[in-house]
């Protein structure tokens, strides 16, 4: 087994490790903290496996923008409600169901694209088997769907912008 091997298996294990601790964190903060670890863990592996530019937008816009910007919103809220285990509780199983809902979905479309005939694959808009398929795939993005790329990261600071005046509103009411 070479180091290269060893490393996979170790960044494999962390963030999966990481990734369970993220979603069954009681305290909101460690969640954060933690998906930050995934996400420097999968910066590590995007690297590992060639990819140095991916590398580097994982470290700089997750590591560095989303997960601040997580903990901000985290701070922002009073989660003492919500981080009690009742409440964890109550919303799990429909959350398993979502959760096994989509990854049959996942398996089911991912096995169908890879399974598909050499003639079928040339209807999609990438070759999923290609090594240039990340950048066929970026340049797709943002050609064709350049507005709803654009229009998900507005819909995005909305709602960042809408909690925070919804809580200003909700803490002015507690002084008041």
């Amino acid at each position: 087994m070479s180091a290269q091997d060893l490393a996979f298996y170790y960044l494999s294990f962390a963030m999966i490790l990481s990734g369970l601790f993220t979603v069954f964190s009681r305290n909101p903060v460690h969640a954060v903290l933690s998906l930050l670890v995934l996400i420097v863990h999968q910066a590590f592996m995007l690297y590992l496996l060639g990819s140095e530019f991916l590398s580097a937008i994982q470290i700089i816009v997750y590591a560095g923008a989303v997960v601040v910007l997580f903990l901000f919103v985290v701070y922002l809220i009073n989660l003492q409600k919500e981080a009690r285990f009742r409440v964890f509780v109550r919303r799990f199983s429909l959350g398993l169901i979502f959760f096994i809902l989509f990854g049959f979905l996942f398996v089911k479309y991912f096995v169908l694209i890879f399974s598909m005939s050499t003639g079928l694959r040339t209807l999609l808009p990438i070759d999923p088997t290609s090594s240039q398929a990340l950048k066929m795939m970026a340049r797709y993005l943002f050609t064709e769907y350049l507005f709803q790329f654009e229009l998900i990261g507005v819909i995005l600071l909305v709602v960042v912008f809408g909690t925070v005046f919804l809580l200003r509103k909700v803490k002015e009411e507690r002084v008041g």
